[in-house]
């Protein structure tokens, strides 16, 4: 998974091979936090299977649901770049299979190897893009074209098989907090994806069919 998809991937076997020999696994139930905001800086993360939920916002605000990161993509950079508490929430969605590098065996490497601190520094930029990425999403005026772009975002753009075979669970309501939409919208325009052969819902379920269709309708002209 590491050398098919996301950081990892972008990086020489020999890099991956030493940051999973110093990880260990950890499993998470779906609705358990792996951390939460203010929770103490101790590591990195890396997802190989399963689902997890990033939730954040200001201060003043509660917290919601942004984002689903999928299998390959890795969280918590802030504990190797400077510590101090956590600022967002990730909650597995799925059962979820992680990899934890902590800090305090992931620093020395860093400080005694300038090239792996700055590969592992990459990742800063990975989540900054991420994050300008969502924004965009949010910032489409058109509810359909908005829905279908944070839809394709959350499903991994096509590059992730779900590990239930009936597909990625999202329920309504996960996907209106993370499209600006209420439940009821979210429903009439999934129908319509659905109509379209993009997607397949289940209960609590969606099956991404066509991600070069579903993607040509949230970033295209047209809307629905």
């Amino acid at each position: 998974m590491f050398a098919a998809r996301g950081w990892l991937a972008e990086h020489p076997a020999a890099f991956r091979s030493l940051l999973i020999r110093e990880a260990v696994p950890v499993d998470a139930r779906p609705g358990n936090a792996v951390f939460r905001i203010d929770d103490e800086s101790n590591g990195l993360y890396g997802i190989v299977s399963g689902a997890i939920g990033v939730e954040g916002g200001h201060r003043r605000q509660t917290p919601l649901l942004g984002h689903v990161m999928r299998p390959g993509e890795w969280f918590g950079i802030k504990a190797l770049l400077h510590g101090g508490p956590r600022e967002l929430t990730y909650r597995a969605m799925e059962p979820s299979r992680l990899l934890f590098l902590s800090r305090t065996r992931l620093v020395p490497l860093m400080r005694s190897d300038p090239d792996i601190a700055v590969r592992v520094g990459q990742l800063a930029e990975i989540g900054n893009r991420l994050g300008a990425w969502a924004v965009r999403d949010l910032l489409t005026p058109d509810a359909g074209r908005r829905l279908a772009a944070v839809l394709l975002r959350v499903l991994g753009v096509g590059e992730v098989v779900p590990d239930d075979p009936q597909g990625f669970w999202l329920t309504h309501a996960q996907l209106g907090e993370m499209a600006n939409l209420s439940r009821h919208d979210v429903g009439r325009k999934l129908a319509l994806f659905e109509a379209e052969r993009w997607i397949e819902c289940g209960y609590n379920r969606i099956r991404l069919l066509d991600a070069q269709g579903l993607g040509a309708f949230a970033y295209g002209d047209n809307a629905t």
